[in-house]
């Protein structure tokens, strides 16, 4: 069963050592995007950046981040999203995501959007299998795409 905590004084330590890397070494240039450090730090300066950890079955496996002001609540960009390496290829990141996905519906967002690395095709596959669909935009080198919730 997944779960969702946020990032606390409890887990805030096992959160940065988590790694898509390898070797298991976290670094400041993960495979596709920054350390999980480096993520939660960003969010001490922008008060509607949340990060989360993420759980299956009481075990820590991965880590998620979005953006949601107030003037746009029913949007929700998800920045960061993660499993660790040790937890990949064994289908956690479909039911994070679907997981994911359901919280911020409860939430009352009704569009999540995020920008991927096209040249990744597992993270672009999976996107696109929960329906997200390219915007024709980009950002910072990275394809934008949305869903409707």
């Amino acid at each position: 069963m997944i779960q969702i905590k946020a990032v606390d004084a409890q887990n805030i330590l096992d959160v940065c050592e988590l790694t898509t890397s390898k070797n298991f070494i976290g670094t400041t240039k993960e495979r596709c995007s920054c350390c999980n450090a480096v993520s939660i730090a960003e969010t001490k300066y922008h008060s509607e950046i949340y990060p989360n950890a993420i759980y299956s079955d009481n075990v820590l496996i991965g880590f998620f981040m979005y953006k949601r002001t107030e003037n746009r609540a029913e949007t929700a960009m998800i920045c960061r999203f993660m499993i660790d390496d040790r937890f990949q290829q064994k289908g956690l990141e479909e039911k994070a995501l679907e997981h994911i996905l359901r919280g911020l519906k409860i939430q009352g967002v009704r569009r999540v959007v995020l920008t991927i690395d096209n040249t990744n095709e597992e993270v672009k596959h999976l996107y696109l299998s929960f329906g997200f669909h390219f915007t024709g935009k980009m950002d910072c080198n990275e394809y934008c795409y949305e869903l409707a919730l």
